[in-house]
């Protein structure tokens, strides 16, 4: 969430649905969070508007926390990231190292999470 704890709008606001579409979670706790809801360029007409909400903050990161928490087979770990795991570009490709993975501490295991 930007500093601007508003979600909504013209673009953003066409992403959210798309995502909403795919059923994504964003839409669904903006819903649960806003305290304020207005039509954007309400006096042009309505190809151009546009829904912003404006969130709170302190609820908006407890119902998500409490959402990602309770999905079914997610493990959430929380720790400090140690290393990154680095794949070097495809030959004839010119580039740089992209991450692949992390390896993190979640005391008192060592884990890596690959990046798909």
């Amino acid at each position: 969430m930007s500093c601007n704890p508003s979600f909504g709008g013209i673009g953003k606001g066409h992403l959210m649905r798309e995502v909403d579409a795919l059923d994504g979670l964003c839409s669904r706790i903006c819903d649960q969070s806003g305290v304020h809801y207005k039509v954007l360029n309400r006096c042009k007409g309505p190809a151009v508007w546009g829904l912003r909400a404006q969130i709170d903050r302190k609820l908006y990161k407890q119902n998500m926390q409490k959402e990602i928490l309770n999905t079914p087979l997610l493990t959430v770990r929380e720790g400090s990231v140690e290393d990154l795991i680095l794949t070097e570009p495809e030959p004839g490709h010119t580039g740089k190292c992209r991450v692949s993975g992390v390896y993190f501490f979640f005391f008192p295991l060592q884990y890596w999470a690959l990046n798909p």
